[in-house]
């Protein structure tokens, strides 16, 4: 039976190892996604330029040690403004997907929604990048909203490209953990039978028997 169990093992070891080896995933933008905007599009009186984009993903995103499987394009909802001399974007992500249960392994369901905003100081060169600062609560935008990534960007620039943000709201989004549900019982963690199927003859307090001696050992 040990020796059953022991092959059966190995054989699930290789296989994912050879998944491991032939899987392909998403580890930065993809090079297909077009989610820029004309600078020249945003009122000068302060009133909001919006736009949307639907952006494709068609391959798992690697992150926290683990692949986030899309099931359908993601979308990107953009709101710019000019606060003065600079140009205030906010950017609200959703998308969904499909990831292992923390827990018992079983494909979830995982909806996720995001949003950061950004600050683009337009600067005479692109060589100007040190960070300033973000206006006060006055100056356009609502303190309450958190905090500013400020950006410098050349004051000639004519498009900005929100590909890479939207790919960092994302990523920011994705949950560590994702459970099928929050009284999901998990594996046992003897013979890795789902718990959520129904039980098994496992004993609670089964020791390897490879660690058997150190049960004797007084620290």
């Amino acid at each position: 039976m040990a020796d059953a169990v022991t092959t059966s093992i190995c054989e699930e070891v290789t296989n994912v190892i050879n998944k491991l080896k032939t899987k392909k995933t998403l580890r930065k933008p993809p090079e297909e996604w077009k989610c820029g905007f004309l600078v020249s599009r945003i009122p000068k009186n302060a009133s909001p330029y919006l736009e949307s984009f639907e952006l494709p993903l068609e391959m798992p995103i690697e992150h926290w040690g683990q692949d986030y499987t899309p099931r359908g394009p993601l979308s990107a909802d953009v709101e710019a403004a000019f606060t003065g001399e600079r140009i205030l974007v906010r950017l609200t992500v959703r998308a969904e997907f499909s990831v292992p249960c923390s827990r018992c392994l079983r494909e979830t369901g995982l909806a996720i929604i995001g949003s950061l905003r950004y600050l683009f100081t337009l600067c005479p060169s692109k060589d100007s990048h040190e960070s300033e600062e973000p206006d006060e609560p006055g100056d356009g935008f609502n303190s309450d909203d958190g905090d500013v990534d400020v950006i410098a960007i050349d004051v000639f620039q004519l498009e900005l490209d929100m590909s890479q943000y939207v790919w960092e709201v994302l990523l920011l989004n994705l949950p560590e953990r994702t459970l099928c549900s929050e009284s999901c019982l998990g594996l046992c963690s003897v013979c890795g039978r789902d718990r959520n199927e129904g039980g098994c003859e496992c004993r609670e307090d089964y020791t390897d028997p490879r660690f058997a001696a150190l049960r004797d050992v007084n620290l």
